[in-house]
């Protein structure tokens, strides 16, 4: 393991989007993450049945997936295929468990599981990541290189 839980909480606050869906390290270690991301008004997507929205899940499970590989490589990564498979109404708060699947040479597969407090699965997703060679606290080398 490379970077602790509150590393890695310093980390997600580097990001405007994950701080606004209130995410929060609860486990971390060398090969899982669990995230807690906080019930708001705002991320309800069917409001006369107070589910959450979808694409809220789907970027919880972006998020907890691309926070694991960044916890253990310490470096940038970015996300290359994104499946998720809604299995039932997602209410209230979430937590999103993250696992290794591969790290390879190249790129590396996660798998997430997003439960309700109940424990009761609402949504699975599996990521392909991009590792991009660029340690934390260097991202202005990944700046530099990109083109318009």
């Amino acid at each position: 393991m490379i970077l602790t839980s509150s590393q890695l909480q310093e980390v997600i606050a580097t990001c405007e989007f994950d701080q606004w869906m209130g995410l929060k390290v609860q486990t971390l270690n060398e090969t899982s993450l669990t995230l807690l991301m906080p019930f708001r008004q705002e991320i309800i997507g069917t409001p006369k049945f107070n589910r959450l929205h979808g694409g809220v899940l789907a970027s919880l499970i972006d998020a907890a997936g691309c926070y694991l590989l960044i916890a253990l490589l310490a470096e940038r990564v970015s996300t290359v295929n994104l499946v998720v498979d809604y299995l039932r109404p997602a209410q209230g708060e979430m937590l999103a468990v993250a696992r290794v699947v591969k790290i390879g040479n190249r790129i590396c597969n996660m798998n997430v599981d997003v439960m309700r407090k109940d424990g009761k699965v609402v949504a699975t997703g599996r990521l392909t990541v991009l590792p991009l060679k660029v340690p934390l606290g260097e991202e202005e080398r990944l700046v530099s290189h990109q083109t318009t």
